[in-house]
């Protein structure tokens, strides 16, 4: 399958590969969409046009990346939260997640190009072994929430504490398994 079949969803996507590869100038709209999937991921800018411009690659290519992504979103998110920027928290936390799953799904030679959670979400029922499923689903969907919470900061103190500190519990496990 190639590049332009696996991203039909996001042909911009495509063309910002396009001109990343090429060395081309971006334009405005191609920042934009640059923009948009730092929102959706988590990630830095410089991160997801690392991550754009190398999307053709093998994912096992990728496992170093990854790693030390997810390494620095990590703790920077625990950084923050101590700070008591909880907004700035949960969106590293949230980098975080998508980095090491991106990471697992690397070591298994999987390719996750999309960065939404449902597209992470889906990497889960044929690439994770049964007993670790419910692990990585929830970390999802915890971590989702305090993704969320970046935009709506809707999260009382006491509230994104809990969430915050069940969503390190729920890295650490994944850790063993992705480690």
């Amino acid at each position: 399958m190639s590049l332009t079949e696996e991203l039909k969803d996001w042909p911009e996507v495509v063309e910002i590969h396009k001109k990343l590869a090429k060395g081309e100038k971006l334009n405005i709209q191609d920042l934009q969409w640059i923009e948009e999937i730092s929102k959706e991921s988590g990630w830095s800018v410089d991160d997801v046009v690392d991550e754009i411009k190398n999307v053709d690659k093998a994912p096992s290519s990728r496992i170093e990346k990854y790693q030390k992504m997810f390494e620095e979103y990590y703790n920077e998110a625990k950084n923050q939260e101590k700070k008591g920027d909880r907004k700035q928290a949960g969106e590293k936390i949230w980098g975080a997640i998508t980095a090491l799953i991106k990471l697992f799904a690397a070591k298994k030679k999987v390719g996750i190009i999309y960065w939404s959670a449902g597209e992470l979400d889906r990497f889960i029922p044929n690439n994770v072994e049964k007993r670790y499923k419910k692990l990585f689903r929830e970390l999802l969907a915890k971590g989702q929430i305090l993704h969320f919470n970046f935009y709506e900061d809707n999260l009382s103190e006491e509230g994104f504490r809990e969430r915050f500190d069940e969503v390190v519990q729920l890295i650490e496990e994944a850790k063993k398994v992705v480690l």
